[in-house]
C-alpha cells in the first residue's frame, strides 16, 4: 500500500464525511437554529475564524468534521437555553437530521455526472447474443432491457454486476426483460451446460500484472489435490513453459488430464517453478450477457440517479442476506484499511493509464458517498437514523425524551459504533490475510 494511496484515502473519506457535516449545518442554520461551531476535519485547529456568531474551525487532520450546537455539553443549559438544538421544533430537527444523508447522496449522484461524462456507461440494453453462451439459448435480442433477475428489480449495470456475482455459476437464472421490437415484457431462463474440465484452481485478477502475469487473487482449497502450493499474490508467467499470454495456454492446462504440470510464478520478486497437479472442475458455460453502452447528457443523468439507487438496493440486500446467514458479517462490512486496500488497488495498478485511475476513483468516491448516506440513515444510537426514529417517537407520544435519556442513547451508540470499527478492522485484516 503506496504511501499516495493512503494519502488519497484519507483525504478523500475526510472530504466526503466533511460534506455531511456540512450539510447539517447549512440546514441548521437556514433554519434559523443556533449553531456555535463548525469544523472541518478534527484535531488541533489550523485555521479559525468567527462569523454570524458561528466559530468557523479548518483542523489538522484530514478525517470528519462536526457541528456543535448551544448546550450539547451541558444537561442543564440544553433544557433551559431556547437555543439549543434539544428546544428546536421537531420539524426542523427532522429536517437538519436528514441534510447530512442527503448531501451525501447529491454529491455522490453529481460524482457519477461527471465520471460517467467523461468514460462510457453501461446500459441494461442487451448489445449483442454470442454463440455458445446461454442466452443464445433463449430468445434474447438484442436492444431488450433487462429489467429483473431472479424476481429482483435491476435498475443500473451494478445491480446486473452484483447479482450474478452471487449466483453460482451452475445455478439457472430467470430474467424478465423488455422487447424492443414489441414493448412488452417477457421472461427467459438461462439453463447452464456443465462441462468437466481440469484446472489450476485459482482466479487471477483482470489484466497483465507489472510482471506481464497474471496476478493470483484466490486460490481454491481443493487446488493440488487438496494441498495448495500456489498463493494469493503470486504472478503466474507460465504454466509448462507456455507463457499465460499464449493462446495455446489453456489448452496446456484442459489437456493435462490431471497430471502434474510446471507453474512458473514470481513470488515475493523472485522466479521459481512449482510442480503441481490439476485438479478438475465443474465448469459452466458462459452467461453471455452484454450490455450496450449509454449516450446523451439526459441518460447520464438518469444513469447516475439510479445507479445511486442501485446502491442502496445491493446494500440493503447484503443487510438480509447477513441476517439470513447467507453472507458472512466479516464480508458485508469493510473500514478505512478496507477502503484504503481497494483504493491502492487502483492507484498502485502498473498497467492502468492516470486518466483510468482517476475515473475509477471518482466512482469509488461516489459509491462511498452513497453509502455512507445509507449507513447513516440506519437506526443506530449516534447516527442520523437513530436521531429520526427518537424524533418520530417525539411525535407519537406528544412529547420529548428527557435530555438526559437521549444522552444515555448516544453513549450507548458511541459503545456501539466503536465495537462495530473495530469489527470493520477485523473484517479488513481477515481480507488482506
Amino acid at each position: 500500500m503506496s504511501p499516495l494511496s493512503i494519502i488519497i484515502c484519507v483525504l478523500g473519506l475526510g472530504l466526503l464525511a466533511a460534506a455531511h457535516e456540512i450539510g447539517h449545518f447549512l440546514v441548521a442554520h437556514r433554519l434559523g437554529i443556533k449553531v456555535e461551531e463548525l469544523s472541518i476535519f478534527v484535531g488541533p485547529s489550523l485555521f479559525s475564524w468567527k462569523r454570524k456568531g458561528v466559530v468557523y474551525h479548518i483542523r489538522l487532520i484530514p478525517f470528519g468534521a462536526y457541528v456543535r450546537f448551544p448546550g450539547a455539553d451541558d444537561e442543564d443549559s440544553g433544557i433551559s437555553n431556547p437555543d439549543s438544538y434539544y428546544n428546536q421544533p421537531r420539524w426542523k430537527r427532522l429536517l437538519v437530521s436528514l441534510a447530512g444523508p442527503s448531501v451525501n447522496v447529491i454529491l455522490g449522484i453529481l460524482i457519477f455526472i461527471i465520471v460517467f461524462s467523461n468514460v462510457s456507461f453501461l446500459s441494461t440494453k442487451i448489445d449483442e447474443v454470442y454463440t455458445d453462451t446461454q442466452m443464445a439459448e433463449t430468445n434474447a435480442m438484442p436492444g431488450d432491457e433487462i429489467l429483473a433477475i431472479n424476481g429482483r428489480r435491476v435498475f443500473t449495470d451494478y445491480d446486473i454486476m452484483v447479482d450474478f456475482y452471487f449466483i453460482p455459476d451452475a445455478d439457472p437464472v430467470t430474467m424478465t426483460l423488455k422487447s424492443q421490437v414489441t414493448g412488452k415484457n417477457y421472461t427467459i431462463t438461462l439453463n447452464p451446460t456443465i462441462t468437466r474440465k481440469y484446472r489450476l484452481g485459482v482466479t487471477v485478477k483482470p489484466g497483465l500484472d507489472k510482471n506481464g502475469g497474471w496476478e493470483i487473487a484466490e486460490v481454491d482449497p481443493s487446488q493440488n489435490g487438496g494441498n495448495p502450493v500456489l498463493k494469493s499474490g503470486d504472478s503466474l508467467i507460465a504454466v509448462n513453459g507456455t507463457p499465460v499470454t499464449d493462446s495455446d495456454y489453456a489448452n496446456v492446462i484442459s489437456g493435462s488430464n490431471g497430471s502434474q504440470v510446471t507453474a512458473t510464478v514470481i513470488r515475493d520478486g523472485v522466479s521459481q517453478d512449482i510442480t503441481l497437479t490439476t485438479t478438475i472442475f465443474d465448469t459452466a458455460n458462459e452467461r453471455g450477457i452484454t450490455l450496450e453502452k449509454g449516450s446523451g447528457f439526459g441518460s447520464v443523468i438518469e444513469h447516475s440517479i439510479l445507479y445511486s439507487v442501485s446502491v442502496v438496493k445491493v446494500s440493503i440486500e447484503g443487510l438480509r442476506q447477513v441476517a439470513s446467514g447467507d453472507l458472512p458479517a466479516t464480508d458485508a462490512i469493510s473500514g478505512p484499511v478496507g477502503i484504503a486496500s481497494l483504493v491502492s488497488d487502483v492507484v498502485d495498478e502498473p498497467t492502468t493509464d492516470n486518466s483510468q485511475k482517476i475515473s475509477d476513483l471518482g466512482l469509488m468516491a461516489g459509491l462511498i458517498s452513497v453509502g455512507l448516506a445509507f449507513s447513516n440513515m440506519l437506526p443506530l444510537p449516534g447516527l442520523d437514523g437513530n436521531a429520526l426514529v427518537l424524533i418520530v417517537v417525539e411525535m407519537i407520544r406528544g412529547k420529548k425524551l428527557s435530555l438526559r435519556t437521549e444522552q444515555i442513547i448516544n453513549a450507548v451508540g458511541f459503545v456501539v459504533l466503536i465495537g462495530l470499527v473495530i469489527f470493520a478492522l477485523y473484517s479488513d485484516i481477515l481480507r488482506l490475510t
